[in-house]
């Protein structure tokens, strides 16, 4: 139970973050929505997947301080990235 309890808040994570950054930045032209949502998912699974990967020899809970911070700067990471690549390179 817990694991799937930390897997919806990572997902709880991923939303809040991706409607954050829209809400900061707008509409940013040469940025797709779903692209976006998709890759900020994506880095909130890897970093929260880092994050407890320290933890795997004791309690791998996805619900730990370290699964929470490294889902939210996995988010961070990838939605940036993605926004500045948007911006930059086309």
């Amino acid at each position: 139970m817990g694991y799937a309890l930390g897997f919806l808040v990572w997902l709880g994570i991923a939303i809040v973050a991706f409607v954050a950054y829209r809400a900061v930045l707008g509409r940013t032209p040469n940025t797709v929505p779903w692209v976006a949502f998709m890759l900020t998912l994506f880095g909130t699974f890897v970093g929260g997947m880092l994050g407890v990967a320290a933890y795997v020899y004791h309690d791998p809970n996805p619900l730990r301080f370290g699964g929470i911070l490294g889902a939210l700067l996995g988010a961070a990471l990838f939605s940036g990235v993605y926004y500045w690549a948007a911006r930059r390179l086309v």
